[in-house]
């Protein structure tokens, strides 16, 4: 498949697509785009050009999807897809995998080339897999068939022209459309602590790190939760992409993150090599050491974590998650509170920003191997729809909803022995669903605690400046992907041990010197100039 060469910085051809989708169309004939005159293409004859069904005859496609939780029912099963399905007429087979084998089944997905008609999901596809993948030919660019078939979308669109820019690839084209939350948390994680155990032991909030301690100490010291038993679990976390320690490092004064990348105003810095990263990761060694955290924070998948935190005999006293209830039953999570960010030595408060807005750039592809690209759009355009979109993040409306006479939603209790995580996932894809929540999305009445609240909380306290959500360049890719694989393991294996096992002192001279000769300092230039890029577009 021809391609055009990249424009140089990406500028020229992101300043030529942001007066209108269709000028940066494929060259005629191709699918997926309309015709270099602008003429528009003739709808299939099978499919309503507007309205439901999508299809007048039915019509299967094959799609690639992963589970957003362990234990999840396959999508085919979930009630939202039955009811898709009846609406637009559009079967979907769906090619289900494990999230945590994904990267790997993907890699052979693209390497046998036997591809699905679509990929589907929040962050199913990396960013620079989309790149990739469509510079080869294997995605077809998106932005004909956006302006022709996708009016919920196109309209989200032209109500925000920058994220038209982030969607954007270096050559020009839309070959992937994303997850969109308007009102997204920006916070993300948060740390809850069981305020009733500490009114017990007539305690205040901790304020910092080494007050924590002190906190976490008398948890396991006393029988907390009155079983005659020594079964406290003073602090849990799961390590996940936006939970784990990454925020509590801010207690020594620097963020950090999954790829440790964080920004310091408009520079690049790599935090797993910073002073205050050591220092964090001695505290959080301590407590290991002393049995203060559950020794398997690091490896415990959601389910195994979400049953720690319900368990019957309530014995956490503090956990990091998405809200308190995200676990927990109502009455539980009522007896916790969320903790502001600790106080670093300097005096500083901060906690992990997280981009809101498009989050997931790479969350919907159609391939080459797709012969209904058209009705493929109008599909995924019906999963824009705002009523939809919102059933498809956050369950059904009838069943984890209530839907109230002015148009709210409030939240049904989950039945026993499932939470409200769980609850929205035996409807709904949930995690792993494709959506846009924007200002027309029904308004959802949390309980005390919800999200909007602890997102409050935590708001003056947030990161200023955070890498963009842009896409690399192939040459930047390749150079990251060089790096990247073998630093990246080389500090999740060095900072597990340190964690578990402590040596962090004796060995950080070494360790650092081994980044630089693994090319850090290359990686992290990598950033820094596609960061200057993202900056000069603006």
């Amino acid at each position: 498949m021809k391609r055009g060469p990249l424009v140089q910085s990406g500028l020229a051809a992101l300043l030529l697509c942001t007066v209108g989708l269709s000028a940066c169309s494929k060259e005629p004939g191709t699918d997926g785009a309309a015709p270099e005159n602008g003429a528009k293409k003739e709808a299939p004859s099978n499919m309503n050009a507007s309205g439901l069904p999508i299809v007048k005859e039915p019509v299967t496609l094959n799609m690639a999807a992963f589970y957003g939780l362990a234990g999840q029912k396959a999508f085919g099963e979930l009630p939202f897809f039955k009811e898709s399905e009846s609406k637009t007429n559009v079967k979907i087979n769906w090619m289900m995998n494990d999230g945590n084998g994904w990267k790997e089944k993907k890699n052979l997905l693209f390497a046998s080339g036997d591809l699905p008609d679509a990929f589907y999901g929040h962050y199913i596809l990396e960013t620079n897999e989309v790149v990739k993948y469509g510079y080869q030919g294997l995605f077809i660019p998106l932005e004909g068939l956006i302006d022709q078939y996708a009016p919920n979308f196109k309209k989200i669109l032209e109500a925000n022209p920058d994220y038209k820019k982030e969607l954007i690839a270096p050559d020009g084209h839309i070959y992937a459309l994303p997850t969109v939350d308007e009102a997204y948390a920006k916070s993300k994680d948060a740390l809850f602590i069981n305020k009733k155990w500490l009114d017990q032991l007539k305690l205040p909030v901790p304020t910092t790190a080494e007050e924590f301690y002190k906190v976490l100490k008398a948890f396991k010291d006393n029988d907390m939760n009155g079983n005659g038993k020594k079964d406290e679990v003073p602090f849990s976390f799961r390590t996940h992409a936006i939970t784990g320690l990454y925020s509590l490092y801010g207690a020594f004064g620097l963020l950090d993150k999954q790829d440790h990348i964080i920004m310091k105003g408009d520079q690049v810095v790599y935090s797993a090599i910073q002073p205050e990263y050591k220092e964090a990761t001695k505290f959080f060694h301590k407590l290991f050491a002393e049995g203060l955290v559950d020794v398997e924070s690091l490896t415990h998948d959601e389910k195994v974590y979400g049953s720690k935190l319900r368990s019957k005999d309530r014995n956490v006293g503090a956990y990091v998650a998405w809200t308190a209830a995200t676990y927990m039953d109502l009455d539980q999570a009522a007896d916790f509170i969320a903790v502001p960010p600790f106080k670093a030595p300097d005096g500083s408060q901060v906690w992990n920003r997280y981009p809101a807005g498009v989050l997931s750039k790479g969350s919907f592809a159609i391939t080459s191997a797709n012969k209904h690209p058209e009705i493929t759009m109008r599909w995924i355009d019906y999963m824009y729809e705002p009523r939809v979109s919102l059933q498809a993040v956050n369950g059904m409306i009838g069943t984890v909803y209530k839907e109230n006479p002015d148009g709210t939603l409030t939240l049904n209790p989950p039945p026993s022995g499932m939470n409200a995580n769980e609850f929205r996932h035996s409807t709904s894809p949930g995690s792993t669903s494709v959506f846009a929540k924007t200002k027309e999305t029904p308004v959802i009445v949390g309980p005390p605690g919800d999200k909007s609240i602890v997102d409050k909380l935590y708001e003056p306290f947030l990161d200023k400046t955070i890498f963009p959500n842009l896409y690399f360049s192939e040459e930047e890719n390749e150079k990251r992907t060089r790096y990247l694989t073998d630093i990246d393991a080389y500090v999740s294996k060095m900072h597990a041990k340190w964690l578990m096992q402590g040596g962090i002192d004796q060995e950080w001279d070494d360790y650092v010197k081994k980044l630089k000769d693994m090319n850090l300092d290359k990686l992290v230039q990598v950033y820094q100039e596609s960061y200057n890029r993202y900056k000069a577009m603006k």
